[in-house]
C-alpha cells in the first residue's frame, strides 16, 4: 500500500493500492472531481501544470505520479509487507 500525500495549497494524504483507487483518492479530495479516470488525471495535470508551470504528462498513473513527485507536488510512501 502506497500513501499519497498532495503538496499545494492545502496538505491532503490518502491511501491506494491500485490505480483506480489512487483516481479515486483524487476525486475525494478535490472540489469539482471528474467522473471518468482519464478526465480526472488530465484535470489535476492541468491544474499542477498552472501552479507549478512545469509539464505533467497523464497518459497513466505510473507517469502522472513520477511527474509529481519529480516536480514537488506530491509525497509518495510506501508501506513494507508484512511478513
Amino acid at each position: 500500500m502506497a500513501r499519497y500525500t498532495i503538496k499545494t495549497l492545502e496538505n491532503c494524504s490518502f491511501n491506494a493500492n491500485t490505480d483506480s483507487e489512487f483516481v479515486q483518492g483524487l476525486r475525494d479530495n478535490h472540489a469539482m472531481p471528474m467522473e471518468d479516470d482519464a478526465d480526472m488525471l488530465r484535470l489535476m495535470a492541468a491544474t499542477y501544470c498552472e501552479y507549478k508551470g512545469r509539464s505533467f504528462r497523464f497518459s497513466s498513473v505510473q507517469d502522472f505520479v513520477s511527474d509529481c513527485v519529480k516536480h514537488g507536488v506530491m509525497e509518495v510512501d510506501y508501506a513494507e509487507r508484512a511478513r
